[in-house]
């Protein structure tokens, strides 16, 4: 006799899907590491974002949404040893969104030296 019988089949399919189902949380696993992994992401260009413009002089202080993430920079005095003072700004980007039951925050900040 040449080939397999039907119960060979049918063992070899039971523990092929037996392999597969077990598979099925590491997918699921790994789709919810690649969603977290693309809103960090979208947070960190936005706050990245946001310093550009400081830096351009087009942003100074403000809020705002950009999709599910609002934003909001806030400017402060910011001194340092030997600067006279009033010399350096402080702007602190801070992005906030929704993540399940949660509010999140980040905060990126720059310090900005005024002109003379």
């Amino acid at each position: 006799m040449n080939g397999f019988s039907l119960l060979e089949v049918l063992i070899a399919s039971f523990i092929m899907v037996i392999g597969v189902i077990g598979l099925i949380p590491a997918f699921n696993a790994g789709m919810r590491s690649a969603s977290r992994a693309k809103m960090w992401t979208d947070v960190a260009v936005l706050g990245q974002k946001k310093v550009e413009e400081i830096k351009a002089g087009v942003q100074e202080e403000g809020h705002g949404k950009e999709g599910p993430y609002s934003w909001q920079v806030v400017k402060e005095d910011y001194s340092a040893p030997g600067l006279p003072k009033g010399t350096l700004k402080q702007y602190n980007v801070i992005i906030r969104w929704q993540d399940k039951a949660h509010i999140r925050e980040e905060k990126f900040v720059y310090i900005k030296r005024l002109v003379e």
